[in-house]
């Protein structure tokens, strides 16, 4: 009764136009472009600005993804281009959002903000080095995960409640 599953490959996109080859790669470098152009902004306190220029990269990658074939896009392609396009579309309008609601903040605001993200910042490295230092360990030892969640070398049904 087993019955295979066979996904849908998607076909790699081909070159139809004559076209120079980093012309297929310029829509998703005005995006990366300008999201990192618009965090640089945002690390020399020009929050607004910043937040502004990334809303606005990600919803050129929209209307790339929306108008554009699929061998002109690069990685801007990844999924379907309705869910390409939905997720950008959402993303840079929640930044827009963020950036234009949210107040200007005064210094003391600013130094609270980037201590809290140092928080969270080293917050995640020790997450990472925990996770990292599991994994080490648990590759030295007996074989993970024994079938039903039962140890290695004890049987199923042996005085187990």
């Amino acid at each position: 009764m087993s019955t295979e599953l066979r996904r849908r490959r998607r076909k790699a996109p081909t070159r139809r136009g004559t076209g120079p080859h980093w012309l297929g790669r310029l829509p998703y470098l005005i995006v990366l472009s300008g999201v990192t152009a618009g965090l640089v902004l945002c690390f020399f306190h020009y929050f607004r600005k910043g937040s502004v220029l990334i809303a606005a990269a990600l919803l050129f990658g929209a209307l790339a993804r929306l108008l554009l074939p699929e061998a002109q896009l690069g990685m801007l392609a990844v999924r379907s281009r309705s869910i390409d396009c939905w997720t950008l579309v959402f993303l840079g309008e929640a930044v827009a959002f963020v950036a234009l609601s949210v107040p200007p903040m005064n210094k003391t605001g600013l130094v609270v903000a980037a201590a809290f993200g140092l928080l969270i910042a080293v917050v995640f490295v020790v997450r990472g080095v925990r996770f990292l230092l599991s994994q080490r360990g648990g590759a030295r030892g007996a074989p993970r995960g024994a079938p039903g969640g039962v140890p290695p070398g004890s049987s199923p049904g042996r005085g187990q409640v």
